[in-house]
């Protein structure tokens, strides 16, 4: 379901923008770095996402898996909600695009 306008945070978590979300909402043509981060979750939360990678017949990685949670819950968004989120995302991007241009003057 994804296509080749991705955005990917690497570390523990990897976005990727979905087909429906690209088509409908985004806006932005400027690529988004993409670098290391890590996000606190606690040991149950991170149990559940590997448990989740492994059981798949793939054998996904915990990156994987919540792109692929991400995927499921925006499916069930309504096309305001969407828009909420897509606005967030526009604005948290960006913010690492600039951080980005900034470290690497």
């Amino acid at each position: 379901m994804n296509d080749n306008n991705t955005y990917k945070v690497n570390g523990e978590i990897k976005l990727e923008k979905v087909s429906h979300i690209n088509t409908n909402i985004n806006n932005s043509k400027q690529s988004v770095p993409t670098f290391d981060v890590n996000m606190r979750v606690d040991n149950h939360t991170r149990n559940a996402v590997l448990a989740l990678a492994r059981a798949t017949a793939d054998k996904r990685t915990a990156s994987e898996m919540v792109s692929i949670l991400v995927e499921s819950f925006l499916d069930n968004m309504t096309p305001s909600k969407l828009k909420i989120y897509q606005d967030f995302l526009d604005v948290l991007e960006k913010k690492d695009r600039l951080g980005y241009k900034l470290k690497n003057k």
